[in-house]
């Protein structure tokens, strides 16, 4: 549970420093910037957190599809951008591809699954 609040902070704190950088305006205004920077790196260390106990493929997908669903929403809402008919389609993929990352798969029990081990050790030929 605490992983899952771990990704949603990081989303907010993403999406919060993504609008921050927006309004710092190609960073005219520095101190906007920064924090927007700022907010960036707690997000990263927020999300890495929530990797400790989530999968990649879905932390990822949450994340990056929550994070530019909401940004798109931010701009048009705050920012006065243009709602198309493209860009609600675009709203609709990106929602559908993370239902889609995120439904359960079904593994037959003759062939089991086994995850990928990855050692980092070094080799030594003698």
């Amino acid at each position: 549970m605490r992983a899952w609040i771990q990704l949603i902070l990081a989303i907010g704190v993403e999406i919060g420093g993504t609008s921050l950088l927006k309004l710092s305006a190609g960073f005219q205004h520095p101190v906007i910037g920064m924090v927007g920077m700022l907010l960036y790196g707690l997000a990263l260390f927020s999300f890495s957190r929530a990797l400790s106990r989530i999968p990649l493929s879905v932390g990822y997908a949450i994340w990056a599809g929550a994070g530019t669903a909401v940004t798109g929403l931010i701009g048009i809402w705050a920012f006065g951008e243009l709602m198309t008919g493209l860009k609600l389609v675009g709203f609709i993929a990106i929602v559908m591809g993370v239902v889609l990352l995120n439904a359960p798969v079904k593994v037959s029990a003759s062939r089991p699954v086994r995850p990928a081990r990855w050692h980092f050790r070094t080799r030594i030929n003698r």
